[in-house]
């Protein structure tokens, strides 16, 4: 742990502008998130809804769209 502190402290003290750390960091966290989205398991595919069964697919002869012309 001691090790990753000091590796820390140096890439701050190293001769870059802030902006360079600033990319640097932005792109190992876009990275990270990237790697976990490929890492993630999903199961079942992706939905979006609780699919709690309360729905209203009602398609028969009474549907209510066909009253209008």
């Amino acid at each position: 742990m001691r090790q990753i502190w000091e590796d820390i402290k140096y890439f701050f003290v190293r001769d870059w502008t802030m902006t360079e750390k600033v990319l640097i960091i932005l792109c190992c966290l876009l990275l990270g998130m990237i790697k976990g989205f490929f890492l993630a398991p999903i199961k079942k595919g992706i939905s979006c809804g609780n699919n709690n069964g309360n729905t209203y697919n009602s398609l028969d002869d009474e549907y209510w769209l066909d009253d209008e012309e």
